[in-house]
């Protein structure tokens, strides 16, 4: 028998929550699907428990992403937190600084610490010599340093299909037919909004080209190498790079999918069941129709914005109280406070509303779900997921067919709140207000999406979209066949 054949391929990714998910749902798959494949992983440090069997680990030295931002935002502005235009309604002014201020994010370090991060990921490249890298989509660092090296590579992360392919459709309908970043503006953009509908997709270009903060981090490399970003994915993709996607076309808007563009369909890890990991959270789902409020790990909510939710989330509870036909309906709620307020103190405002739901712990306030939502979701207990419009919320609510109401809080945020109403899963949930809501709108579009007139036409539609993706097999087992396809070892 001739020997099995054995590649090496190093995968390298940021740490944060969507990326890392990603490469380890990937991770997993590849070492099922072929056991002679030597396998690396090179992320930030806190990942090594987390690793499937097999994987060998290399720490990329340097802070990572989520800290490199929050450090960048103390020296810009003042304050952790995401800029303000970022959290403003959009509007002529607003919209151009929200673009120009997220210019700086896709290369958030210092010039010292971005030297720290590429020389590492160099470092690990040339100790490994793999046949093959598979690079983290959004990673600027890991881009610099496979675009500098020279390694065969191809892409991967958590994004969709319209992340690389708006800029290739035929008659420019990059430019005029989807919404400009922070524009707020609908698809298709309507024919009245186009002129400025251009005119931020060009106040995008002139931005990225007089960004100081990229500048700056670029002169401290100039010994080494050119920065890369995923825009360079756009405009700069060596011949023959591949970008894996973790959408489906069934998934996003209407596209001509480029050939190097590979949708694998939702990239998510498998977990076991939450009866197993976690019984008494199972039980207490299985009390009633969950409704669960999960706004990401990075949208940080005021006390007057948590106090809108808890407003329109009691509209939605004394609405299906009054209805004896429907089962409890219960909330799990994860809160990431922006300030110092409390929750459930007689004194405070969201005890004021939800006191009596607290009591009878129909309304759990926690500040982190320890299980991950996915496992929370395939229960079956949950039947709205209100989530920020983040990309793993969002593919991660199609896979268990759950309707969504998307609250979105910025840039791609907004392209997945009108995705849900594109494809008919669910509703956006401050249309008049965003990125704010307000309980009336959005108990008005929750109980549309629960109850009203659309609720089974949008329930039908979530399981459509649910079973598409189980037609076209795992996403993470699709990425895992184009990478050893690309290894040639398929």
């Amino acid at each position: 028998m001739a020997p099995l054949i054995s590649k090496k391929v190093l995968m390298i990714t940021n740490i944060e929550r969507g990326e890392i998910n990603t490469f380890l749902a990937t991770a997993a798959a590849l070492k099922a699907a072929n056991v002679a494949l030597d396998l690396h992983l090179a992320t930030f440090d806190g990942v090594q428990d987390a690793l499937p069997e097999g994987v060998t680990y290399h720490q990329i030295n340097g802070i990572s992403m989520s800290e490199a931002l929050q450090k960048h935002f103390l020296r810009t502005q003042g304050h952790a937190n995401f800029p303000d235009s970022f959290t403003r309604e959009p509007g002529f002014v607003n919209t151009q600084q929200a673009i120009k201020d997220a210019m700086s994010t896709s290369v958030p370090y210092t010039g010292p610490q971005m030297v720290d991060v590429f020389t590492s990921i160099v470092s690990i490249i040339k100790d490994t010599e793999p046949d093959l890298i598979v690079v983290d989509s959004l990673m600027a660092a890991g881009l610099t340093a496979c675009y500098h090296v020279g390694t065969k590579f191809i892409c991967l992360g958590p994004t969709s299909i319209k992340t690389f392919a708006a800029s290739s459709q035929p008659r420019a309908a990059g430019l005029w037919k989807f919404p400009a970043p922070f524009s707020g503006f609908s698809y298709p953009v309507q024919w009245h909004q186009i002129p400025l509908n251009l005119f931020y997709a060009f106040s995008q270009v002139r931005a990225l080209k007089k960004d100081n903060q990229r500048k700056d981090v670029q002169s401290y490399l100039n010994a080494h190498c050119v920065i890369r970003t995923p825009a360079d994915l756009v405009d700069n993709r060596p011949e023959g790079v591949k970008i894996l996607v973790s959408s489906l076309p069934e998934l996003d808007y209407p596209l001509k999918v480029p050939a190097h563009i590979i949708p694998c369909g939702p990239v998510v890890r498998a977990y076991a069941p939450l009866y197993k990991t976690n019984p008494k959270l199972a039980e207490w789902l299985a009390n009633g129709h969950t409704i669960l409020v999960n706004m990401g790990a990075l949208v940080k909510v005021s006390e007057a914005q948590a106090f809108e939710m808890a407003k329109a989330l009691k509209t939605v509870i004394d609405r299906f109280d009054q209805n004896s036909e429907k089962k409890r309906i219960q909330v799990l709620w994860k809160l990431q406070k922006k300030g110092r307020y409390s929750i459930y103190a007689p004194e405070c405002i969201l005890a004021h509303v939800l006191g009596k739901e607290f009591a009878y712990d129909r309304v759990r306030v926690v500040d982190w779900i320890q299980p991950e939502p996915l496992s929370i979701l395939q229960t079956g207990d949950v039947i709205c997921s209100v989530h920020h419009g983040g990309a793993g919320s969002f593919n991660e609510a199609v896979v268990t067919g759950v309707p969504q109401v998307v609250l979105p809080a910025w840039a791609d945020n907004y392209d997945y709140a009108q995705r849900v109403e594109l494809l008919g899963v669910g509703r956006c949930g401050n249309k008049t207000t965003k990125p704010h809501w307000t309980s009336g709108e959005l108990s008005r579009e929750m109980l549309d999406v629960l109850m009203g007139d659309s609720a089974a036409i949008i329930k039908e539609k979530a399981i459509i979209l649910q079973h598409a993706c189980q037609e076209k097999g795992s996403g993470a087992e699709n990425a895992a066949l184009a990478i050893l396809h690309e290894c040639s070892l398929l």
